[in-house]
């Protein structure tokens, strides 16, 4: 706003001179000089009006993403489960892969709360995120003690905790659209019984997530075009043309395995014999892939008959899908470098029968030496040991 003042004054003032030659006659004393003549204008002050207020901009879509992630760690953490469903669109769509799915905000606040009920100090933090549009990767660590009664089992006050991941959707709106988990659920059933060869529960990170965010390179899509390459190898049934597609000194962890990861290709080639052996006509099929920032994540179902043993499993001869969630690292020659693999082996126990409940007495179901991933990292496992 800018200020203008303007101020005017005019003076006037007559005199009379002298003529020579005469003594002059008295003269009248010259008239009063007129007042001076002021004109005073008050300053004139032109006021701009002030610019209307810009719109209020929307946050990105991005942003509103952010902004929910960030609400459902600090609900969770405070156990507010109608808090934390309130992230999630009404219409939303969770599949658990061996775990109940919920369709809806009113199915996710019962489930979350039935968590809270359960696990009274149940706690959790991301390990790593991958970020790309609008699609969300998180990797999970939670844990927590079973304070409560869980599916038949009485509270036992045993510690529990299991790694996980998620696959989110987020609508324009930044909240949840549709989620994909992957869980260890036998190895919960066994913390939760006190089997002596239970999985370990996960230490709690307190640094922050490593976060990874695509940059929309020609070189992410091509790493979505190598898992195919992944597919193929794999889709050959058999051990030396799945071994192409992973580096000598690869090393993979698997979800559900209860040990560390497999390294090299000599471990590798061990479970990749067993694998085949159970599922002699297994086919990989690639839902969604993602390339971001030199990992890919890739959804993917193996559909096959279970002719032989898997693990424990005596063959079912049952044809099962299995739904896997794979991170992998590919070295610069187009092979597994390293890599996380999860999937729930409840899934498939159900398919073939295997299932049994914690409270059931009957219940025989071992997983020493469950299937391997697709790199063969062993699935050796005291998750449902009996």
């Amino acid at each position: 706003m800018r200020l203008n003042s303007f101020a005017a004054v005019v003076v006037s003032i007559l005199g009379l001179s002298a003529c020579g030659g005469e003594e002059p006659a008295p003269q009248a004393p010259p008239p009063a000089p007129p007042p001076a003549a002021t004109t005073s204008a008050t300053a004139a002050t032109t006021v701009e009006p002030a610019p209307a207020p810009a719109p209020a901009t929307k946050p990105t879509q991005a942003e509103l993403i952010v902004q929910s992630l960030k609400g459902i760690g600090e609900a969770f953490e405070a156990h507010d489960a109608k808090k934390l469903a309130s992230y999630y669109a009404e219409d939303c769509v969770v599949l658990g892969f061996g775990e109940p799915d919920a369709h809806g905000r009113v199915d996710v606040e019962k489930a979350l709360q039935g968590l809270f009920d359960t696990f009274g100090d149940a706690k959790s933090a991301p390990t790593r995120v991958w970020m790309k549009g609008n699609v969300v990767i998180t990797e999970i660590a939670w844990a927590g003690t079973m304070t409560a009664d869980f599916m038949g089992v009485k509270a036992s006050k045993k510690p529990t905790g299991e790694m996980r991941a998620h696959v989110m959707w987020f609508n324009d709106d930044g909240l949840v659209k549709e989620v994909h988990q992957y869980a260890d659920g036998a190895g919960m059933m066994a913390q939760l019984e006190g089997k002596p060869k239970a999985p370990p529960v996960p230490m709690l990170p307190t640094n922050p997530p490593d976060v990874h965010t695509a940059k929309g390179t020609p070189d992410e899509d091509k790493l979505v075009e190598w898992v195919k390459t992944v597919d193929d190898a794999f889709n050959k049934d058999d051990t030396k043309d799945a071994l192409t597609v992973i580096a000598d000194d690869a090393d993979e962890w698997l979800n559900f395995s209860g040990k560390p990861a497999m390294k090299g290709k000599k471990e590798a080639a061990k479970g990749l014999d067993g694998w085949f052996k159970a599922f002699p006509d297994q086919k990989w099929t690639t839902t969604n892939a993602w390339g971001i920032d030199g990992f890919v994540i890739a959804e993917q179902t193996m559909t096959g008959t279970q002719k032989g043993r898997l693990g424990p499993l005596p063959p079912s001869n049952k044809e099962v899908t299995w739904h896997w969630l794979e991170i992998w690292q590919p070295n610069a020659e187009g092979k597994i470098e390293h890599g996380w693999d999860y999937a729930n082996l409840i899934e498939v126990m159900a398919q073939t029968g295997a299932l049994k409940f914690p409270h059931d007495s009957a219940s025989k179901v071992s997983a020493d030496k469950a299937a391997p991933s697709k790199s063969g990292a062993s699935t050796d496992t005291g998750a449902i040991k009996k």
